[in-house]
């Protein structure tokens, strides 16, 4: 496994990280029948943003290298 396949896997969990938190905050507003949703999600939600971006940059970079 190459470089970049190990790096396209650690995109894949963090996509795959972000679409449980957004549906996990979802279904917790609904359930706590809050109006706003829970900040702790907000907050994991930038993080794992954060984190993507990064990671996507780095691939860019690698891309542009040739790794």
């Amino acid at each position: 496994m190459t470089d970049l396949e190990k790096l396209e896997a650690r995109i894949e969990a963090v996509d795959s990280a972000i679409a449980a938190t957004r549906m996990a905050m979802g279904v917790d507003r609904k359930m706590s029948h809050e109006k706003h949703t829970n900040g702790h999600y907000t907050k994991a939600l930038t993080e794992l943003t954060d984190i993507q971006t990064s990671l996507n940059a780095l691939r860019v970079r690698m891309i542009a290298v040739g790794r």
